[in-house]
């Protein structure tokens, strides 16, 4: 529209993102490339010093080479190969296709080479957001040839490892082992699906790489990234090594409930640091989201602005809202952007231009601040996450336990994160890792060195059981960590009938009913023990235990990590730890979180409800959302509203 970039630049945006799925305007019929379109919106938006990054739009092939190809289509379980007319319905395996992904790349990036005003390109849209698993003929060999790899083309390798000797599944050459179904039979081979779902990382990585490699080398100053974060995806390997940054899309109206949608919201984007650190958004939301078959909430007056410095106070140095406009045909016709159909301006542009004058404003200050963490979950590990799709053995998603104990830091109001054991530990006073099973012995080395050094350290039961083929150890639950915890495990359980048998965890004067899984303890001389079984058998024995090593604490629980078990059990462990709340007595719906540098700590506090709320004062800091930086701020906050303080003196 011919008001576009004026619009946006009274918005100060400075970047917007332009091509994605975009493949049939681009290239219409085979070979025949048209940039018309694109390279007019580039050149209007430019004159008002509007960056533009591209998309590769390989997320939806156009018509004339899906029906030229039909088996470049993916293939489900059952064998039925996907149909055009959506998108990700291609198969990354699929050579013909990676072909012509690698030729669309290629005409964009030589075209764009030279425009100043291209800065940077998002690879594809979404890797693995509707659809991950694919069983065609490409997948049957690469899945072949990535077994040859990982196991050094010796298939004995490959039997020993997945202990292919139960249920007669020894396998002669490679090419036998088919892309696993789960429950086509019955239950499938762990080791089998835990390195398929490692095939489908490697897959789609690689599928980007090669886009990689075709922009960096037509301009190598473009900055490359990806709007994940979705299933099946190492985003801590090469996938995102690949890239300069990691992307997200944050849609927190995909939480229906209100009350809980700013814990969700947050948990999202911890997960998304916790892969490399500081992110960009890609998407965010800007309205209403739908598509034929549900329809999102709508923002209300304040709340967009709301979220938005949630996101940023989580870790986004840079966010893009999505959409500009409404698109008025397709699946997505009420996804509703900035402006609506009528290309009308109304609140939600007129909040978005409100956000846009205050990061112009205070953007500078931001730039360059790490998120502060004092109590962390592990999180995103691939293996771990991968097992959990399949193997959970009737327990929760391990990624369900690391959010609701998030959700228990940050309803209050402690500097909350996730970290993964290969992480640097050092600013983290309290630690937890619930429930992994698979667990390498390389992270007992950092995690011993973090106790030592005056962390604490909560070890979720059957953490440590497994190695990294998913063989159960010989060695005595927790495996490679009893020697810090100073504990074994004598006897286990699946707690199926808790009605009916209820087992309890006694804790100074509470008692805590027990879910899931319970775990008799051994423990060493100089171990204390924090809790005790109350009920069964196990009537006295030890339940969670404590050993002092070097300046920190070492804790395991023999049970699983519930809210009520959190709520007797995480009190006590942070006085232990010396972590106290960033501000006391605020309700739920109050967000607070603090980025900081060495020269500076700025306080997000951001309140995420209807109701207005009374907030603690600081003695000397500066409020950089208020017209002009003062030492004095409102001691309410109004609904939705937020305050972004930088602290001069603690």
């Amino acid at each position: 529209m011919q008001h576009d970039a004026q619009r946006m630049a009274d918005m100060s945006i400075n970047l917007v993102r332009l091509t994605d799925f975009a493949w049939s305007v681009i290239e219409p019929r085979q070979g025949v490339f048209q940039f018309d379109v694109f390279d007019e919106a580039i050149q209007r938006l430019s004159k008002h010093g509007i960056k533009i990054i591209l998309c590769t739009p390989t997320a939806a092939p156009p018509r004339w080479l899906t029906h030229m190809h039909p088996h470049i289509v993916r293939v489900n379980a059952d064998g039925v190969p996907m149909q055009h007319g959506s998108r990700q319905h291609a198969c990354h395996a699929n050579p013909v296709f990676a072909e012509h992904c690698r030729q669309i790349t290629q005409a964009m990036a030589d075209h764009y080479a030279s425009n100043e005003n291209v800065i940077g390109w998002q690879t594809d849209n979404e890797f693995h957001c509707h659809f991950s698993e694919c069983h065609c003929e490409s997948c049957q060999k690469a899945f072949a040839e990535f077994l040859r790899g990982q196991y050094q083309n010796d298939i004995q390798a490959l039997n020993e490892a997945w202990g292919t000797i139960f249920w007669a599944q020894t396998y002669d050459h490679f090419e036998q082992i088919p892309t696993p179904k789960l429950d086509k039979p019955t239950h499938i081979n762990p080791a089998h699906r835990l390195d398929y779902h490692r095939y489908l990382s490697s897959l789609v990585t690689d599928f980007q790489h090669q886009q990689i490699e075709i922009l960096h080398h037509a301009n190598p100053s473009w900055w490359i990234t990806h709007n994940g974060v979705y299933s099946n995806i190492d985003y801590r390997g090469k996938f995102t090594q690949d890239l300069d940054v990691l992307g997200y899309d944050m849609y927190p109206m995909f939480y229906l409930d209100p009350a809980t949608r700013r814990l969700k919201q947050a948990y999202c984007l911890d997960r998304t640091r916790a892969c490399s650190g500081n992110f960009m958004i890609l998407e965010h939301q800007a309205g209403a989201g739908g598509q034929p078959t549900y329809m999102l909430d709508n923002p209300v007056p304040g709340e967009m602005r709301a979220m938005t410095y949630t996101t940023i106070a989580r870790g986004a140095d840079s966010l893009l809202y999505f959409r500009w406009r409404t698109c008025r045909v397709g699946a997505e016709q009420y996804w509703c952007g900035l402006l609506d159909h009528d290309n009308m301006p109304r609140r939600r542009y007129h909040e978005a231009v409100q956000v846009g004058s205050e990061l112009k404003r205070i953007g500078d200050q931001i730039l360059g601040t790490s998120v502060r963490v004092d109590c962390a979950i592990a999180d995103m590990d691939f293996d771990n996450i991968a097992l959990s799709q399949f193997a959970r053995w009737g327990m929760p998603d391990i990624s369900h336990t690391s959010e609701s104990i998030h959700h228990w830091f940050n309803r209050r109001q402690y500097a909350v994160g996730l970290v993964h054991p290969q992480d640097d530990l050092s600013d983290v006073g309290l630690y937890v890792i619930p429930h992994w099973p698979l667990f390498r012995e390389e992270w007992c080395q950092q995690l011993d060195a973090y106790v030592r050094a005056g962390g604490t350290l909560v070890i979720g039961c059957r953490t440590s059981t497994h190695n990294d083929r998913y063989q159960v150890l010989a060695q005595t639950p927790p495996g490679p960590l009893a020697s810090l915890l100073g504990v074994t495990v004598t006897e286990y359980g699946r707690q199926n009938s808790p009605d009916q048998r209820p087992m309890h965890v006694q804790i100074g004067d509470a008692q805590v009913v027990s879910e899931y899984w319970y775990e008799q303890l051994s423990p060493s001389e100089d171990v204390q023990v924090l809790g005790t079984w109350a009920s069964s058998h196990l009537a006295n024995e030890p339940a969670i235990t404590c050993r002092k090593v070097g300046k920190g604490h070492a804790i395991y629980v023999g049970t699983y990590l519930s809210e009520p078990l959190l709520d007797v059990l995480m009190p006590r462990l942070l006085t232990l730890s010396g972590i106290t709340p960033l501000c006391a007595d605020l309700p739920e719906c109050v967000e607070v979180v603090e980025r900081y540098s060495d020269e500076k700590i700025l306080r997000f506090i951001i309140n995420r409800s209807e109701k207005t709320v009374e907030v603690p004062q600081l003695a000397v800091h500066e409020d950089m959302l208020a017209s002009a930086g003062t030492t004095s701020s409102p001691t309410e906050l109004g609904p939705w509203d937020v305050q972004l303080l930088r602290i001069l003196s603690r």
